[in-house]
């Protein structure tokens, strides 16, 4: 089969290697789309292994083998999930390939009015964004959550999601939503974007949105909210988790960040804990990474397996689709050979803030700068 493989230079080339076969209790999926994260390039610019890894972490496809002990998927049905791919030191297996492996109860079924473009856009984000939500900020899943925190303080249910026009940000604004506190009331989501995404912000249920380069939004998120209770820094760059930190209520509270050491930590009041975690924890394996080891979890596996059930059930007012909206797709020529030239070079390989300015982006409409979509490949029609 094709892959995309890291290779001396750090840099990825499609080269052929063998079909990987199922285990116990996995599937093997022929994957006809797949979806960009910006982990994708920085591992392979920065990589944590020796060349010879398959990159790529969400994919969507259709089951084309079962491997024994598998009773929930039949040979056909169409599936996303997501791989950890070059991001470790130890091996763990990738997915922008022809074929790719998952574990059985790790895979996501796709709804009827899903495609396999908008399913691709879902697994590690919306993880990410759930992980975020119901792990370290402990608010309320609406799915069984085998973290559950047994107590909370009673707090103004008050959420900032700064940057919410990531893929992340928008999965999460769509979790916050499907979510109630203890006594029932729904929460009250407040955001910062670039100003062009307001209005998509406001549609989909922010009760009010900040531009993020007024000098002023801190102080105006905590007018408007009455004091944040809980935020998630979708970028967590520089000094946004200290600005964050400024909107908490007077007893303070918890920032789930994203990265774990891009952002400085002089600014955030002493009152406020930033709290990192990796997404690839929810795949229940031991990781060797940013040069420290995470060992594996059963507890977080058990979250994913209740998150992707709560996926695969499909929403409860249309089982056709998921109970959350996909991230909006920008299709991208070519297929696997296309991924490094283009989709590398806009995601780029350091913070977002050092991404190409619109003045040395390249002429061709599909390499406009990236803002509220998700980059997307077909690998098999």
């Amino acid at each position: 089969m094709k892959a995309l493989i890291t290779a001396p230079g750090n840099t990825a080339i499609v080269t052929d290697t063998d079909v990987p076969e199922p285990a116990t209790n996995e599937i093997l999926v022929q994957i006809h789309s797949l979806g960009l994260n910006p982990i994708d390039p920085l591992y392979t610019a920065h990589p944590a292994a020796p060349p010879g890894r398959v990159v790529g972490s969400d994919i969507a496809g259709t089951v084309k083998k079962i491997g024994e002990g598998v009773t929930s998927w039949r040979v056909g049905d169409r599936v996303a999930g997501f791989l950890q791919g070059a991001t470790s030191a130890n091996y763990r297996p990738g997915g922008f390939a022809e074929f790719a492996i998952l574990e059985a109860d790790l895979a996501i079924h796709i709804p009827d009015s899903v495609t396999f473009e908008q399913a691709a856009t879902v697994p590690l984000c919306s993880l990410t964004a759930a992980q975020a939500l119901f792990i370290r900020l402990g608010i309320d899943a609406p799915f069984p959550n085998p973290l559950k925190r047994e107590e909370q303080l009673a707090r103004p249910p008050n959420i900032l999601i700064y940057s919410a026009s990531t893929s992340v940000g928008l999965l999460a604004i769509e979790l916050a939503r499907s979510s109630h506190t203890p006594a029932g009331l729904p929460y009250r989501i407040f955001a910062t974007a670039n100003i062009k995404n307001h209005a998509k912000l406001l549609a989909a249920g922010v009760e009010a949105v900040f531009d993020y380069r007024s000098e002023t939004w801190p102080e105006d998120v905590s007018r408007a909210s009455g004091g944040i209770s809980y935020a998630l820094d979708c970028i967590s760059e520089e000094d946004s988790t200290a600005k964050i930190s400024q909107t908490f209520i007077k007893s303070g509270g918890i920032i789930a960040v994203v990265r774990k050491t891009a952002w400085h930590k002089d600014g955030v009041r002493d009152d406020v804990t930033p709290i990192y975690s990796a997404v690839w924890s929810g795949l229940g394996h031991e990781i060797t990474y940013n040069g420290g080891s995470i060992p594996a979890s059963p507890s977080w596996r058990a979250f994913t397996v209740e998150f992707f059930r709560f996926l695969s059930a499909g929403s409860t007012s249309n089982p056709s689709r998921f109970p959350i909206k996909p991230i909006p797709v920008r299709l991208m020529p070519g297929g696997l050979e296309s991924i490094v030239q283009d989709a590398f070079v806009l995601l780029g390989v350091g913070k977002v803030i050092n991404r190409s300015t619109d003045e040395e982006r390249r002429s061709e409409p599909w390499m406009k700068p990236v803002s509220g979509e998700k980059l997307v490949y077909h690998v098999y029609d």
